[in-house]
């Protein structure tokens, strides 16, 4: 199993509920089409100075290397910075 790591911040002005059922729609897409295992969405509850991560955390399972490389693939042909994932 290989995991894809992604700590992100939401754009300002965006809610926490809106913004993390975005990203749970797109996750749940790419799992439900075989793209991706499965996913956990994770919040960092630290706060500066303590933690200097992103407040989200999204942790991505693929099956392994060959898996996970055509869902990048996958990924760029759709136009990586638009639609759900941009």
């Amino acid at each position: 199993m290989l995991h894809y790591h992604v700590w992100f911040n939401l754009k300002p002005g965006v809610a926490e509920s809106t913004g993390l059922a975005a990203v749970r729609r797109f996750l749940a897409e790419l799992s439900e089409s075989g793209e991706a295992v499965t996913f956990e969405l994770l919040r960092n509850k630290g706060e500066p100075p303590r933690s200097k991560l992103p407040r989200y955390h999204a942790l991505v399972a693929f099956r392994d290397d060959e898996h996970f490389g055509a869902a990048m693939k996958n990924q760029a042909a759709r136009g990586i910075h638009t639609g759900l994932h941009g």
